[in-house]
Protein backbone atom coordinates (compact mmCIF):
# COMPACT_ATOMS: atom_id res chain seq x y z
CA UNK A 1 0.00 0.00 0.00
CA UNK A 2 1.53 3.53 -1.22
CA UNK A 3 1.87 5.84 1.43
CA UNK A 4 -0.44 9.11 1.16
CA UNK A 5 1.56 12.63 1.33
CA UNK A 6 -0.19 15.11 3.89
CA UNK A 7 -0.01 18.27 1.94
CA UNK A 8 2.26 20.03 3.27
CA UNK A 9 4.40 17.56 1.50
CA UNK A 10 3.24 17.77 -1.24
CA UNK A 11 4.15 21.03 -1.17
CA UNK A 12 7.62 21.60 -0.20
CA UNK A 13 8.25 19.19 -3.31
CA UNK A 14 6.83 21.99 -5.60
CA UNK A 15 7.77 25.02 -3.61
CA UNK A 16 10.31 25.94 -0.94
CA UNK A 17 8.54 25.36 2.92
CA UNK A 18 8.46 29.12 3.45
CA UNK A 19 6.28 29.62 0.71
CA UNK A 20 4.30 26.17 1.30
CA UNK A 21 3.41 27.62 5.35
CA UNK A 22 2.63 31.03 3.09
CA UNK A 23 0.25 29.05 0.76
CA UNK A 24 -1.51 27.24 3.76
CA UNK A 25 -2.19 30.52 5.41
CA UNK A 26 -3.58 31.95 2.98
CA UNK A 27 -5.93 29.72 1.68
CA UNK A 28 -6.76 28.97 5.67
CA UNK A 29 -9.92 31.16 7.42
CA UNK A 30 -8.83 34.72 8.25
CA UNK A 31 -10.71 34.03 11.14
CA UNK A 32 -8.82 30.84 12.52
CA UNK A 33 -5.33 31.31 10.96
CA UNK A 34 -2.54 32.92 13.33
CA UNK A 35 -1.76 36.44 12.55
CA UNK A 36 0.60 37.76 9.80
CA UNK A 37 2.94 38.63 12.17
CA UNK A 38 3.28 35.10 13.81
CA UNK A 39 3.73 33.55 10.26
CA UNK A 40 6.24 35.97 9.72
CA UNK A 41 8.14 34.81 12.89
CA UNK A 42 8.16 31.23 11.38
CA UNK A 43 10.80 31.76 9.09
CA UNK A 44 13.51 34.23 8.13
CA UNK A 45 12.37 34.05 4.27
CA UNK A 46 9.15 36.52 5.72
CA UNK A 47 11.63 39.14 6.77
CA UNK A 48 13.56 41.90 4.56
CA UNK A 49 16.85 41.81 4.55
CA UNK A 50 16.95 44.96 7.42
CA UNK A 51 14.74 42.39 9.21
CA UNK A 52 11.69 43.66 8.99
CA UNK A 53 7.93 41.17 8.37
CA UNK A 54 7.62 41.92 4.96
CA UNK A 55 4.06 42.83 3.87
CA UNK A 56 0.76 40.64 3.30
CA UNK A 57 0.69 42.61 -0.36
CA UNK A 58 4.00 42.09 -1.31
CA UNK A 59 3.78 38.20 -0.59
CA UNK A 60 0.71 38.25 -2.97
CA UNK A 61 2.69 40.65 -5.50
CA UNK A 62 5.88 38.74 -5.73
CA UNK A 63 4.83 35.10 -4.08
CA UNK A 64 1.63 34.14 -5.39
CA UNK A 65 3.01 34.88 -9.51
CA UNK A 66 5.31 32.51 -9.34
CA UNK A 67 4.93 29.19 -12.21
CA UNK A 68 6.05 26.98 -8.85
CA UNK A 69 3.91 28.56 -6.54
CA UNK A 70 1.06 28.03 -9.30
CA UNK A 71 1.82 24.50 -9.45
CA UNK A 72 1.68 24.34 -5.43
CA UNK A 73 -1.85 26.05 -5.39
CA UNK A 74 -3.43 23.39 -7.58
CA UNK A 75 -2.08 21.09 -5.38
CA UNK A 76 -3.20 22.34 -2.12
CA UNK A 77 -6.88 22.81 -3.81
CA UNK A 78 -6.82 18.83 -4.95
CA UNK A 79 -6.06 17.91 -1.26
CA UNK A 80 -8.70 20.61 -0.11
CA UNK A 81 -11.34 19.19 -3.15
CA UNK A 82 -10.54 15.57 -1.62
CA UNK A 83 -11.00 16.91 2.26
CA UNK A 84 -14.53 18.64 1.55
CA UNK A 85 -15.68 15.68 -0.38
CA UNK A 86 -14.93 13.89 2.92
CA UNK A 87 -16.54 16.59 4.76
CA UNK A 88 -20.10 16.19 2.57
CA UNK A 89 -19.85 12.77 2.50
CA UNK A 90 -20.08 12.48 6.24
CA UNK A 91 -22.66 15.10 6.67
CA UNK A 92 -25.18 13.75 3.82
CA UNK A 93 -24.36 10.15 6.05
CA UNK A 94 -25.90 11.54 9.02
CA UNK A 95 -28.97 13.36 7.17
CA UNK A 96 -29.44 10.17 5.58
CA UNK A 97 -29.07 8.03 8.74
CA UNK A 98 -31.68 10.08 9.98
CA UNK A 99 -34.32 9.88 7.23
CA UNK A 100 -33.31 12.34 4.47
CA UNK A 101 -34.22 10.42 1.44
CA UNK A 102 -32.30 12.96 -0.77
CA UNK A 103 -29.39 12.04 1.33
CA UNK A 104 -29.63 8.74 1.17
CA UNK A 105 -29.94 9.14 -2.80
CA UNK A 106 -26.33 10.64 -2.31
CA UNK A 107 -24.65 8.73 -0.24
CA UNK A 108 -25.99 5.50 -2.57
CA UNK A 109 -24.28 7.07 -5.60
CA UNK A 110 -21.30 7.85 -3.77
CA UNK A 111 -20.44 4.47 -2.59
CA UNK A 112 -20.89 3.23 -5.88
CA UNK A 113 -18.37 5.53 -7.42
CA UNK A 114 -16.10 4.92 -4.60
CA UNK A 115 -16.75 1.42 -5.28
CA UNK A 116 -15.45 1.42 -8.37
CA UNK A 117 -12.45 3.18 -7.59
CA UNK A 118 -9.81 1.06 -6.08
CA UNK A 119 -7.45 2.74 -3.63
CA UNK A 120 -4.63 0.02 -4.09
CA UNK A 121 -4.76 -2.54 -6.21
CA UNK A 122 -2.81 -4.77 -3.69
CA UNK A 123 -5.67 -4.97 -1.58
CA UNK A 124 -7.10 -7.96 -2.40
CA UNK A 125 -7.87 -10.02 0.58
CA UNK A 126 -6.36 -13.61 0.75
CA UNK A 127 -9.53 -15.25 -0.29
CA UNK A 128 -9.36 -13.39 -3.23
CA UNK A 129 -5.68 -14.96 -4.38
CA UNK A 130 -6.73 -18.15 -3.57
CA UNK A 131 -9.30 -18.20 -5.65
CA UNK A 132 -8.00 -16.61 -8.75
CA UNK A 133 -8.31 -18.66 -11.62
CA UNK A 134 -10.06 -21.56 -10.06
CA UNK A 135 -13.73 -21.63 -12.04
CA UNK A 136 -16.87 -23.23 -9.81
CA UNK A 137 -19.72 -25.16 -12.31
CA UNK A 138 -22.98 -24.88 -10.81
CA UNK A 139 -24.48 -27.54 -13.14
Amino acid sequence: MTKEKTIMQALTEVVPNYLASYLCWYYSDPNKRISWDDLCKSDSNFRSKNGENKTEDFAEQNWLIRDDVQKAMIIYLQYMKRYNFMKRYQEMNKKALSGDVNSAKYVDEMDKLLDKMSVDKNTESEIDKLLQGVNINAD
